[in-house]
C-alpha cells in the first residue's frame, strides 16, 4: 500500500538534471533507431490503456458513438456535480478538436479537447497505480537515473503502441525526411487554420496603431483575412487586453509568405501591467520563418499572468511601409491541456492528393504514414525540451548533439530551434559602418564576360572589382557583415559610364552580377570566374533533377576568394538579400557539417559517375572482361575536365575485375574530396559571418533559401508579390495581357524579367506596377522602387516579344529611368 506513494514522492523529487538526461538518452537511443530502421524505444512510444478523467460541469458532457457532432449519443455525464469516466488509446483529431475513446461508464468517444472553451471543466484524475498516462512521463520515468529501479510500465495500450513502435516495410531514414518536409509545409498549415480561436475568448479587448475595423480578422477562420497597418514605416503595434487569470504559453502571429514587403520582419513584444510594460522579447524573422506561416512571438510559457501584451512591427521585409497580420494563435493555461501538443494530429491532412507530391511516401498507406508521423512529431517534442543543451557549446553533451545530427531534416518541425539561432545571430550583432562607396565598371566587365581570354586575371569582373573597392574603403574588422538584418545596403555603387544614382538598386545589381558571373544562369554563356564550374551532371544527367547546379573547381586554388564568397553568403542569410549561387546538396550540405555519402549526395554532382561505379561494383566477371578489358586504367576525371591518377603511374595501370572494388574505393575517395578545400574556405568565410553552432542547428535546404532566395516563380507567387499604383489595377486591359505573356514566359524567364524590375532573380520581393510611356511599347523599370511601367499592349503575342526582351536586354541601369532614353 506505501509503494505507489514511495514512488510518487521519489519522481516528485528526482533531481532535473537527471530527467533531463533521461530524455536526451531517450532522444539518442531513438534517432540510433530511425538510423538503423529498428523498432523505437518502447517508453517514446507509450500509450495508456487507461487514463482516468473528472468532468464538472453547467450542461452534462456527450458521450457519442463517433467522434463527430452529428453522431448518436450513447450515454451523458450529468451537469453539477463530479463524474468520473475512463479513456483509452491516442486520440483523434477533426475540426471539432481533439477526441478521445471512452472505455467507461459506457464506450464511446467524448470531445476532451473542443476548439472553443465549454462552460464544463474535465481534469485529469491521479492514477492511484503510479502509472504514467502520457508518453512523455514514461519516458522521464523509464530513462532517468534514480536511486530505486522504477516499476515496470504496465498501464500500456498495446496494440497502438505496436502500430507507432514499428516503421511501414521499407521505411528508411530518407522516408522520415520527406515525411517531416510534408508535415512541415501541409500538416502545420492545416493545424494553423483549425486552432484559431474568438478573440473574447482569452481577450477583453484589442486595439492597433490604426485600421481598428480590421482588427476583428485576427480572429476570423478564413486566413485570407488579415488585419493591414496604415502608417509610417515602424510605428505598427497590436495591444491586447489579456482576460484576468489567463497565463500565456504560446502567442503567434499567422502570416502569409506571399505577402511579400507586408511581411513583419522585426517584431519588438512588450507586457505587463498597463502603462508599464516591460520588454519580453525581440525577434527578427527570415524566409524560412514565413514559410511556417507562424510567428512565434512569446518563446516560452509566461510564468504569470500579463494585463497587456504588446506587438510592435519594426520593420516589414524587403523595407516595406505597412504589414499584414492573418491571425492569432494563443495557447493558455485557463484549463488543463489535457492533449499533449506532440499528439495533436489530425489524420484528415493525409490524402492521396497531398501524398502525390512527395514520391518516397507514395507507396505507403495513410495510415502508416499517420503514425509514422505522430513519431516524428515526438521526436521532435522531445528535441526541443532539452535543445539548449544538445548544442556543440555544451561539451559534455557534445556526443549526444553528433548523434541526433542524424535527423536534421526533421529540424524544421522543432520550435523552439527557431528562437535559438535567432538568439545567436543578435548576439554577434555587429555596429553598422559607414556605407563605402564603390566604383564599379561595368562596361568592362561585360567586355570580359563575352571573351574572358581577354583578361585572363578576371581582374574586370564585378567580383574581383568589388573585392579591390571593399580592400580600399574599409576596415576588415568592422566591415565584417554581422549586421542587423534591416541594414539592407552595405554599398553605394557608382557605375562608371553610367548615369545611375544607387539607392539600393545599383547595389542589389552589383550582388546579381556578381552571382551572374560566379554561376551563370544561361547553359551556353561562358563562365566569368574560375572559382565554380557547371557540375559533370549539366552536360550528361538525363534525369533533368541535377541540370541547373555549379561545383567549386577543384583545380582553382584562389582560397582567399572563396572566402569571400563565403562572407557574402553569410550576409545574404542575416538579410534580406539573395546571391542565387545553384550549388549541388553535395556543397550545401558540407558547408553546415552534415556527413554527405557517395550514393545519396554526390549524385547532385556527377550521377553518371555514381551509376557506373556502383554497377562496376555489381558486375559479373563476363560483363566486366566484355566492357573494360584493356582499357580500365587507374585514373578519375575530375569536375574540371582534369584526368588525374588514382595510384602512382595510374595511367599505365589497368584494372582487373578482382582489383575492381578498390578501384571503386579510389575512385569514391577522389571525386568526394575533389574540392575539399574550396568547400572548406567557403565555410571558413561563412562562419565569420554566421556563427558555427546556428550552421549546425539547419537542414541545407534552409541555407540554401536564405542565402539564394527561393527558385520556383510561379505566376501565382507573381501575382500575390505585385501591388498597383493609383490609376492602374489588376483589372486594367494591359495587366491582364502581362499575366498572360508571364504565363508563357519559363522560370528562367521569369527570373529575368524579375531582375529587370527588382535587381533580384529570386522571390521574395515585392513589385509595384506602374502606367508606362505613352507611345511604347517597351517596358521600363526604377529598381531602387521595384517598379515596372508597364506600357499598353494590342495583343498577348506582342506583350510577350517586349516583356521578354526588356528582361534579357535591358539590365544596365540609366539613372532610374527607362533604358532606351
Amino acid at each position: 500500500t506505501t509503494q505507489p506513494k514511495l514512488c510518487v514522492v521519489l519522481m516528485a523529487t528526482l533531481d532535473p538534471a537527471r530527467v533531463r538526461l533521461g530524455r536526451i538518452r531517450c532522444l539518442v537511443s531513438a534517432v540510433e533507431c530511425m538510423k538503423r530502421g529498428e523498432q523505437l524505444p518502447f517508453a517514446i512510444c507509450f500509450v495508456p490503456a487507461q487514463v482516468p478523467f473528472e468532468y464538472q460541469g453547467e450542461e452534462p458532457l456527450n458521450v457519442t458513438s463517433e467522434p463527430s457532432g452529428d453522431a448518436k449519443v450513447v450515454c451523458r455525464l450529468p451537469e453539477g456535480k463530479k463524474s468520473k469516466f475512463v479513456c483509452t488509446g491516442l486520440p483523434l483529431f477533426n475540426s471539432l478538436g481533439g477526441w478521445m475513446r471512452v472505455k467507461s461508464p459506457q464506450e464511446g468517444w467524448v470531445l476532451l479537447q473542443p476548439q472553443k472553451l465549454t462552460k464544463g471543466k474535465i481534469k485529469r484524475v491521479e492514477n492511484e497505480e503510479c502509472q504514467p498516462t502520457e508518453w512523455l512521463k514514461a519516458v522521464e520515468r523509464s530513462y532517468a537515473l534514480q536511486i530505486i529501479k522504477p516499476q515496470p510500465l504496465t498501464n500500456c495500450d498495446e496494440e497502438s503502441i505496436a502500430k507507432l513502435q514499428s516503421s511501414p516495410p521499407g521505411w528508411n531514414l530518407e522516408a522520415d525526411e520527406e515525411l517531416a518536409q510534408f508535415m512541415n509545409k501541409v500538416v502545420l498549415s492545416a493545424e494553423t487554420i483549425g486552432v484559431q480561436m474568438d478573440g473574447n475568448t482569452y481577450f477583453t479587448k484589442v486595439t492597433a496603431s490604426s485600421e481598428e475595423d480590421e482588427v476583428k480578422s485576427l480572429f476570423q477562420p478564413d486566413t485570407e483575412t488579415y488585419w493591414e497597418s496604415d502608417g509610417t514605416q515602424g510605428s505598427h503595434w497590436l495591444s491586447f487586453h489579456v482576460k484576468p487569470g489567463v497565463i500565456i504559453e504560446k502567442f503567434s502571429i499567422l502570416v502569409d509568405p506571399d505577402d511579400g514587403s507586408y511581411l513583419p520582419r522585426r517584431v519588438v513584444v512588450k507586457a505587463g501591467p498597463k502603462g508599464h510594460l516591460s520588454l519580453l522579447h525581440t525577434h527578427t524573422f527570415g524566409m524560412s520563418d514565413f514559410e511556417m506561416r507562424e510567428l512565434q512571438l512569446v518563446p516560452f510559457p509566461m510564468d504569470s499572468y500579463k494585463e497587456v501584451i504588446e506587438v510592435h512591427i519594426k520593420s516589414c521585409f524587403q523595407g516595406g511601409i505597412d504589414t499584414r497580420i492573418h491571425g492569432v494563435k494563443v495557447t493558455t493555461r485557463t484549463s488543463e491541456t489535457l492533449i499533449a501538443e506532440s499528439d495533436s494530429l489530425s489524420k484528415e491532412v493525409f490524402t492521396p492528393d497531398r501524398i502525390s507530391r512527395y514520391p518516397k511516401l507514395q507507396p505507403f498507406q495513410l495510415e502508416e504514414l499517420f503514425y509514422r508521423a505522430l513519431m516524428i512529431k515526438r521526436v521532435a517534442f522531445l528535441l526541443d525540451q532539452d535543445l539548449t543543451y544538445l548544442l556543440p557549446r555544451w561539451r559534455d553533451l557534445s556526443g549526444a548533439f553528433d548523434a541526433i545530427t542524424t535527423i536534421r531534416q526533421l529540424w524544421p518541425l522543432s520550435q523552439k530551434r527557431q528562437v535559438i539561432i535567432q538568439d545567436m545571430l543578435s548576439q554577434t550583432v555587429s555596429p553598422s559602418p559607414s556605407r563605402p562607396v564603390i566604383f564599379l565598371n561595368r562596361v568592362a566587365a561585360n567586355i570580359h564576360r563575352e571573351d574572358p581570354s581577354l583578361d585572363a586575371d578576371c581582374k574586370n569582373t564585378v567580383f574581383n572589382q568589388l573585392m579591390k573597392e571593399l580592400k580600399k574603403h574599409t576596415k576588415p574588422l568592422s566591415y565584417n557583415f554581422r549586421w542587423a538584418g534591416h541594414w539592407c545596403q552595405w554599398w553605394e555603387c557608382k557605375f562608371i559610364q553610367e548615369g545611375a544614382i544607387d539607392q539600393g538598386g545599383g547595389f542589389r545589381d552589383s550582388i546579381a552580377e556578381v552571382a551572374e558571373e560566379l554561376c551563370p544562369s544561361k547553359p551556353n554563356s561562358e563562365v566569368a570566374l574560375p572559382l565554380f564550374v557547371r557540375s559533370p551532371n549539366q552536360s550528361q544527367d538525363s534525369s533533368n533533377v541535377y541540370r541547373d547546379v555549379y561545383t567549386p573547381n577543384p583545380g582553382c586554388i584562389q582560397l582567399n576568394k572563396y572566402q569571400f564568397v563565403g562572407q557574402l553568403m553569410g550576409a545574404m542569410f542575416r538579410s534580406q538579400e539573395s546571391l542565387v549561387l545553384p550549388l549541388s546538396q553535395f556543397v550545401w550540405k558540407q558547408l553546415i557539417g552534415e556527413q554527405v555519402t557517395w550514393t545519396r549526395d554526390f549524385v547532385s554532382v556527377d550521377s553518371a559517375e555514381v551509376k557506373l561505379i556502383d554497377s562496376i561494383e555489381t558486375m559479373s566477371r563476363e560483363k566486366f572482361d566484355a566492357a573494360f578489358a584493356d582499357s580500365l586504367n587507374y585514373t578519375v576525371v575530375l569536375s574540371n575536365g582534369e584526368t588525374v591518377p588514382l595510384l602512382a603511374n595510374g595511367e599505365e595501370k589497368l584494372v582487373s575485375y578482382d582489383e575492381r572494388l578498390e578501384y571503386c574505393r579510389l575512385v569514391k575517395e577522389k571525386r568526394m574530396h575533389e574540392s575539399r578545400a574550396q568547400i572548406e574556405a567557403i565555410r571558413q568565410g561563412l562562419v565569420k559571418v554566421v556563427p558555427p553552432d546556428t550552421l549546425s542547428l539547419l537542414t541545407w535546404r534552409e541555407l540554401e533559401l536564405r542565402v539564394c532566395g527561393n527558385p520556383e516563380i510561379s505566376i501565382e507567387s507573381l501575382k500575390q508579390s505585385t501591388r498597383y499604383d493609383t490609376g492602374i489595377s489588376e483589372n486594367s486591359p494591359r495587366v491582364k495581357l502581362m499575366w498572360q505573356a508571364l504565363e508563357k514566359f519559363s522560370n528562367e524567364d521569369r527570373s529575368h524579367f524579375l531582375r529587370f524590375i527588382t535587381g533580384r532573380r529570386r522571390l521574395p520581393c515585392t513589385i509595384f506596377i506602374d502606367v508606362g510611356e505613352v507611345g511604347s511599347t517597351l517596358p521600363s523599370s526604377a529598381t531602387c522602387s521595384n517598379t515596372l511601367y508597364l506600357p499598353k499592349y494590342d495583343s498577348v503575342e506582342q506583350a510577350v516579344d517586349r516583356l521578354k526582351y526588356a528582361a534579357y536586354n535591358c539590365i544596365a541601369i540609366d539613372t532610374d529611368m527607362s533604358p532606351w532614353e
